[in-house]
């Protein structure tokens, strides 16, 4: 395992996109054939949504346009986050020995044993949070090229929580999942669970403590450590403005479906569908969701159930030809096609 050494690109990380786009270099670079990990701390308030999730639905786009913060799509699953300078984002970048992708598990462990180094209670829940007393301040997603992916997540130290909770806006059923009303009483910062000791600890100490853990040191100076050349950041940024400066990317398109249904599913994550109905037949279906299949092919699905009755059994038989496994997730064919009939389900689209 190597360190990937971000520093010499402070010009860079300005952009939002830059952490995304490492990763993506990382990963599809034959120079890095070692197991890799990467640090990047953000220089301005933004919002980084996954690869799959509605805009309109999650996020408070009035308030983020009157506070100039920044929006970026990232290519893995997960949920919409915010970040700003207290928040401190980690990647582990590997390839795919039939056990890892996935993981989460594998790459929380050595943040969650320097936590409780730190005074912090820090326990991995549900597929990719990590919290403390129930809430959470951390992240995870994974996206896979090839045999190789990155695996990574945030670590809440001083964010705005004010700032996070009117940016924010989940579905209700995501909420719900986790018996919360608000983001606000669902996440938290870190910094307060700390011991005595470590209470005024700096982010750049945070990420020594991290990196002595994982590489089993006590001197920075032993961990093997790439440090990024100007040529690998013009080929960052390269792959900044072809991949991730489309705002079709980051923004997606504004569906004006008359339904608009959502639901939080254990083990997948949450799951909507906006779509119209005609005459009793399904005249469109678009799919979105937090499920950390990011890979999966949603247009398969969205195209076998257009077309089909607004009926339960109808709707169930074209799911059944989906393969909801490999696209979305452990869902079955009764779940989504109950997820379309019934009302329950019905969610209001924010206005953007």
């Amino acid at each position: 395992m190597r360190y990937v050494d971000l520093s010499t690109g402070t010009q860079y990380m300005g952009n939002p996109t830059m952490f995304e786009s490492v990763s993506r270099y990382l990963m599809t670079n034959d120079q890095f054939t070692d197991t890799l990990f990467e640090w990047s701390r953000p220089l301005k308030a933004s919002v980084v949504i996954g690869a799959n999730q509605n805009v309109y639905s999650e996020l408070n786009l009035d308030y983020i346009k009157q506070n100039h913060i920044q929006i970026t799509r990232r290519a893995g699953g997960g949920g919409a986050v915010y970040v700003d300078s207290g928040n401190l984002t980690y990647a582990f970048v590997d390839t795919d020995d039939g056990t890892n992708y996935m993981n989460f598990k594998k790459y929380a462990t050595p943040i969650i044993n320097v936590l409780k180094k730190l005074g912090v209670n820090a326990a991995l829940t549900g597929r990719n949070d990590l919290t403390v007393d129930g809430k959470k301040f951390s992240g995870m997603a994974a996206f896979k090229i090839g045999n190789r992916f990155y695996c990574g997540g945030t670590l809440m130290i001083d964010v705005n929580l004010d700032a996070a909770d009117k940016a924010l806006n989940p579905p209700k059923s995501k909420l719900a999942s986790k018996g919360v009303k608000s983001v606000h009483s669902r996440v938290t910062n870190i910094r307060p669970y700390f011991s005595a000791k470590y209470q005024d600890i700096s982010i750049n100490d945070i990420t020594e403590i991290i990196l002595k853990e994982i590489f089993k040191t006590d001197t920075i100076k032993e961990i093997p450590t790439h440090v990024m050349t100007e040529i690998d950041w013009q080929k960052v940024n390269d792959i900044t403005g072809h991949d991730y400066q489309d705002e079709t990317w980051t923004m997606g398109k504004r569906y004006h479906d008359d339904n608009f249904h959502s639901n939080h599913y254990e083990g997948v994550g949450n799951v909507e569908i906006s779509f119209s109905v005609n005459d009793g037949i399904v005249s469109h279906a678009k799919l979105f969701g937090d499920f950390n299949k990011a890979n999966g092919n949603l247009k398969e699905i969205e195209d076998k159930i257009a077309g089909v009755p607004f009926e339960k059994d109808n709707l169930e038989e074209a799911f059944s030809h989906t393969h909801l496994a490999d696209n979305i997730g452990n869902l079955t064919p009764a779940q989504m096609a109950d997820l379309m009939v019934n009302p329950v389900y019905q969610q209001k689209q924010q206005e953007g």
